[in-house]
């Protein structure tokens, strides 16, 4: 079995935010810390504003040739297994390969444990299954499992890694996050790509009336730390050198 040929350029995809004014902020200072580390160009664009990808094959010119795409979301629903190949498609990206997505990678959970054990460790020294810990997820209204499943893995592996029991609660289905928080949830985090409405809007505004609530942290999708899954992803094809 011959190695895939390189590709001559990355494109990071986020879901993205809606309204007059999103907050595309995660995805774009992705794009521009993997630009600094990787001898490659490094693009962005978000589902929920189509013309971003018609606007990243335009800069990224004749690179566009062979892309690598990392899909950062939370789990391989349908935005990853339908939409995004459409608009790769419809924006003119023709040889493209989409690389494992950022929820369901192991790395995931090594960085959000290292964040829980950072956080217990500031708090006199103490352990993460010595507070009582909440993980908020979106979860579907719609009957689609993937998103629970994701974060059902997430949880077993950092409970199981910590001694420690997680409590899931989810904005669109049952646990709902309200009630999670409200059982009071000492750390709180977000299984969010992105300090979006969900992680600000929802989250936020409810932790900030909370007292149990000793630390949150709104989204894991903006830790330094996933930078270097990107890397270690596009490692894994032993094909892309660093800058």
């Amino acid at each position: 079995m011959t190695d895939p040929l390189p590709p001559t350029a990355l494109l990071v995809v986020a879901h993205g935010d809606g309204g007059a004014d999103p907050r595309d902020e995660t995805v774009r200072i992705l794009a521009e810390r993997l630009a600094k580390r990787l001898d490659l160009p490094v693009d962005w664009a978000t589902l929920k504003r189509p013309e971003t990808f018609a606007a990243a094959h335009d800069r990224l010119g004749p690179a566009a040739g062979r892309l690598a795409v990392y899909p950062l979301f939370m789990a391989a629903g349908f935005f990853v297994r339908v939409k995004l190949p459409k608009l790769l498609a419809e924006a003119g990206f023709v040889d493209t390969e989409i690389l494992p997505v950022f929820g369901l990678e192991p790395r995931l959970v090594d960085l959000i444990e290292r964040r829980l054990r950072s956080i217990a460790s500031m708090q006199g020294g103490r352990e993460p299954k010595d507070f009582r810990i909440a993980l908020i997820a979106h979860g579907s209204g719609s009957g689609d499992t993937g998103s629970r499943r994701a974060s059902e893995a997430i949880a077993a592996d950092l409970g199981y890694r910590l001694g420690a029991t997680l409590h899931l609660g989810f904005i669109e289905e049952t646990p709902f996050f309200d009630e999670v928080i409200g059982a009071g949830a000492e750390i709180v985090v977000g299984l969010f790509v992105s300090a979006g409405t969900h992680a600000l809007d929802d989250v936020a505004a409810l932790v900030a009336k909370t007292p149990s609530v000793l630390h949150h942290v709104a989204t894991v999708g903006d830790d330094a730390g996933v930078a270097d899954m990107v890397v270690a992803a596009l490692d894994a094809r032993g094909s892309v050198p660093a800058a």
